[in-house]
């Protein structure tokens, strides 16, 4: 069970937790500015934001399209729906936000249909399957730079969903210090780790982009990383309420202990996998 020994600094009504106030403008931009989004992912965003023009250029481009079917572009409904996603998708992004994979698959989903309308409709080119592989292998290419980048622990962790609520399920025993909300220690769980960041198991609330101090001491290796909250977590089928931590500040010392840490956690949450499924075809 995790307790919350903390020296309380504001207190919010029928809690009996301390909150700070919220962060103020200049405090949330800084620290959005040490939130990092990956220069690869950054690059993509760009694109993203800049879609309706981008994709006028491109589509003129690969589907041969006429001044006429250009305009029949730009009139269509769907061609402001694909681009009102992708820059919401890249502005998520850009921020580091959970919403935003939702986001990116709706974006996918309306730019493979645009392509096709665009293709059947207005195309004048002579290579039209062609054209469309492109377009999918594009489609793909973005999909796979995404996934690497967004789906990480602190945002997507790897927790099977019938795990999620067993006392048993494969964690990491930490201490949480508590650096902006509230003042103290609190005993918690780590479920997912990777060098860029972590997934907490915690009944306790946090407050967006609060910074903390993380105490892991696993494997013959005691570390202590900074990080911020970026992602605060309901409790659902998929994964117990927590949040989503990003790492910071990480050095060389650090982060060659946290790659010890990560690599032996995988391979014992594995093998914790392997046994449950073979004691799995064993009762069946």
């Amino acid at each position: 069970m995790i307790t919350l020994p903390l020296t309380v600094k504001n207190r919010n009504k029928g809690t009996g937790i301390a909150f700070a106030n919220a962060l103020g403008p200049s405090q949330e931009r800084q620290t959005l500015n040490q939130i990092r989004c990956p220069k690869m992912l950054l690059l993509f965003t760009f694109f993203m934001i800049g879609f309706p023009v981008f994709y006028l250029l491109f589509a003129s481009f690969i589907f041969e399209l006429n001044s006429q079917g250009i305009l029949n572009v730009v009139l269509s409904p769907l061609f402001y729906l694909a681009s009102f996603t992708w820059v919401v998708t890249g502005v998520g992004l850009q921020r580091m936000r959970h919403w935003s994979w939702y986001a990116f698959g709706f974006a996918q989903f309306f730019s493979l249909y645009l392509n096709a309308l665009n293709l059947v409709q207005y195309s004048h080119s002579q290579f039209k399957g062609l054209a469309f592989i492109a377009t999918l292998l594009i489609q793909y290419y973005a999909f796979q730079v995404v996934s690497r980048h967004l789906r990480v622990p602190f945002l997507f962790p790897y927790i099977r969903w019938w795990e999620s609520g067993i006392a048993g399920i494969n964690n990491l025993p930490i201490e949480v210090l508590h650096m902006s909300s509230v003042t103290g220690m609190s005993k918690a769980q780590m479920l997912d780790i990777s060098l860029k960041g972590c997934f907490i198991k915690s009944p306790f609330d946090f407050e967006p982009f609060e910074k903390i101090r993380i105490r892991l001491d696993s494997f013959g290796h005691q570390v202590d990383v900074s990080g911020y909250v970026v992602w605060s977590a309901r409790s659902t089928v998929t994964h117990p309420k927590g949040i989503g931590v990003q790492f910071v500040d990480l050095d060389r010392h650090k982060r060659r202990k946290m790659k010890v840490i990560t690599s032996r956690f995988i391979k014992q949450r594995d093998e914790y996998a392997h046994a449950n499924k073979k004691l799995s075809r064993k009762s069946a």
